[in-house]
């Protein structure tokens, strides 16, 4: 009996040491992929004795669904516009206590003017970064003279017909927006008539693409497994920085705009060290670096204020106001979003 007391004890003393070898103080992220500078991960846990663990998603659906039915306790996540108004309407998301973000008067006020859009009162979220979508290709690949018209139809040329070469994002209202505007619709238009015009570009644009995806596309387009790609600004950019053979175009008739912000879940363990993190990345030197890595416009103007101006004079990621104009902000749908649900599926399963 001794000597199973004496185990025991032996056990119970390994499991504490373990239990002081590891962080007690967690911060689970739930965000897309490469959309931090890791750098800026390990400066904050060395300054707040924690640990980051990040999850990534690859749609606004997929982390709704992730959250709504995974037991993982996320403290901040990074939704789109729109997903941030479905998430307060579900009632998951803890309102802001901005007297804990000091960095928060960092932010643009014009752009923070714009989330109300979708965040009325800036309430809930607070902006991480905006972008632009358009289209990444291999110049090995794909012909200069198929590119100067710089439009959303090069999707549907026959120049792309039986090759499995092109590739659209994983995520209904990209997909769907980009035929409503070169339909010469809103993007946020879900009117029986706009959504059956979209449909019929659709049919033709799908007959060259091989997958919906919002991942693996990045390293795809530059190995040549694809040669043209519906993508982000910012990871098209951070892409050709690393290989010259890529380019990427904004189309002609317009894009969608969009900006992804910062929430805190309710459900959220560790509600303190959320406002922490968050205000480390608001704050200006943090979000400077953090626009840098990421190629993505910053909604924080005392970082934009100090980039270097090669950056900030860069269309692809600054686009010009004559641009912009032709773009617009995705918007909640609310019910309306069934049909653009179904188009989509409807699309992907032909």
């Amino acid at each position: 009996m001794k000597n199973i007391a004496r185990l025991m004890l032996i056990v119970i003393m390994l499991i504490l040491l373990a239990a002081c070898g590891k962080k007690s103080n967690v911060l689970y992220v739930f965000n897309w992929s490469d959309y931090i500078n890791p750098d800026l991960v390990k400066q904050f846990e060395e300054a707040y004795d924690c640990e980051v663990r990040e999850s990534y998603f690859e749609s606004n659906e997929n982390m709704l669904t992730k959250i709504e039915s995974s037991r993982q306790a996320y403290d901040i996540i990074v939704p789109s516009g729109d997903h941030v108004t479905i998430l307060v309407q579900k009632g998951l998301l803890e309102p802001l206590d901005k007297s804990k973000l000091t960095n928060y008067g960092n932010l643009d006020p014009q752009l923070l003017l714009k989330a109300q859009s979708f965040d009325p009162e800036n309430k809930f979220s607070v902006p991480y970064f905006w972008g632009i979508t358009g289209l990444m290709y291999n110049k090995k690949h794909v012909p200069q003279s198929l590119i100067e018209q710089k439009s959303w139809s090069i999707l549907g040329d026959d120049y792309f017909s039986g090759k499995q070469k092109v590739t659209m994002l994983e995520d209904a209202r990209e997909v769907i927006g980009a035929a409503l505007i070169f339909a010469g619709h809103d993007l946020n238009d879900a009117s029986e008539a706009a959504l059956a015009d979209a449909e019929k570009i659709l049919d033709i644009w799908d007959k060259n693409i091989t997958q919906y995806d919002s991942e693996s596309y990045k390293n795809e387009v530059a190995d040549g497994t694809s040669w043209l790609a519906q993508a982000y600004n910012g990871d098209a950019l951070q892409q050709m920085a690393q290989n010259s053979d890529l380019d990427f175009f904004l189309p002609v008739e317009g894009s969608s705009l969009w900006m992804d912000n910062m929430v805190i879940l309710k459900s959220s363990q560790n509600k303190e060290l959320a406002y922490k993190f968050i205000d480390f990345l608001l704050e200006a030197e943090n979000a400077k670096l953090n626009a840098e890595y990421t190629q993505y416009p910053t909604p924080n103007k005392a970082a934009y204020d100090h980039l270097d101006e090669t950056q900030k004079m860069n269309e692809l990621i600054y686009p010009s106001p004559e641009y912009l104009e032709k773009c617009t902000m995705i918007q909640f749908l609310g019910e309306k979003i069934r049909g653009v649900d179904a188009l989509f599926e409807k699309i992907r399963l032909n």
